[in-house]
C-alpha cells in the first residue's frame, strides 16, 4: 500500500493567471464557447517517505504556501494500484476517482468534506461538468512532484467533456489549447459531473 500526500495551494483574491486564461481560451479557442469557469491551483505531492518529506515542512517553506496570498487543503489517499503521478510517460492519462483522497487539515474554517471543492472555486453547477486536469512537467524526479491543478466547468451539452477539455487545455495550435504544453509537460485528467459531488473529501 502507498500513500499519495497532497498540498493544494489557492489564492484568496482574484487568480490572476486564471482569470486571463479564462478570457483569452473564450474569445479565441475552438469550442471556447463551452467553457463556463476555470479555476487553478497549485500542486505538490508526493508518496509516502517516513521523516524526510512532511505536509507541516512544506508550509513553512515560502515557496510553497504564502498565509497572507493563499488557502491550502492537504489531504492523503492510500492505495495498491500503481500511481499514475510516478509514471514517466509523456501524454496524457487519467485521475484516479479517488484522488486527492481524505481532507486531512487546511487553512480554512471548515477543513473537511468539500474542501476539494471550495479550492477550486465552489460546486460544479446544474448543467455543467468539470473536467480536472492536473498538470506537471516531464522529467521531474524530485521527491515533492510540483504542478498545476486546472478545472474547467464546461457546459454539458453532449460534446464529450474530456475530449472538449484537452482540446481546450492542450496547447496543439493557435486555436487549440493553452494550459498544457505536451512538449513539456504530462497531464492526469478526470470528468466529474454535478451529481457526483462528494467525491473527493
Amino acid at each position: 500500500m502507498t500513500t499519495r500526500t497532497t498540498l493544494l495551494v489557492s489564492h484568496k483574491g482574484v487568480d490572476l493567471h486564471a482569470a486571463t486564461a479564462v478570457r483569452v481560451m473564450q474569445r479565441r479557442l475552438e469550442d471556447g464557447d463551452a467553457l463556463h469557469r476555470l479555476a487553478r491551483c497549485e500542486l505538490h505531492t508526493f508518496t509516502d517517505d517516513g521523516e524526510r518529506c512532511r505536509v507541516t515542512d512544506l508550509l513553512e517553506i515560502g515557496r510553497y504556501f504564502n498565509p497572507n496570498k493563499h488557502h491550502y487543503g492537504h489531504f492523503e489517499w492510500t492505495t495498491a494500484e500503481t500511481d499514475a503521478f510516478d509514471d514517466p510517460a509523456p501524454g496524457g492519462a487519467t485521475l484516479a476517482a479517488a484522488w486527492p483522497g481524505e481532507a486531512v487539515a487546511s487553512d480554512t474554517d471548515a477543513p473537511g468534506a468539500g474542501l476539494y471543492e471550495r479550492l477550486l472555486g465552489g460546486p460544479v453547477p446544474e448543467g455543467c461538468v468539470a473536467v480536472d486536469l492536473a498538470a506537471m512537467p516531464l522529467g521531474d524526479h524530485e521527491v515533492v512532484r510540483s504542478g498545476v491543478l486546472w478545472r474547467l466547468v464546461l457546459a454539458d451539452d453532449g460534446r464529450a467533456p474530456e475530449r472538449l477539455a484537452e482540446r481546450l487545455a492542450i496547447a496543439r495550435s493557435g486555436v487549440q489549447g493553452l494550459l498544457v504544453n505536451p512538449h513539456l509537460d504530462r497531464w492526469l485528467i478526470r470528468v466529474q459531473r454535478a451529481q457526483d459531488e462528494g467525491g473527493p473529501a
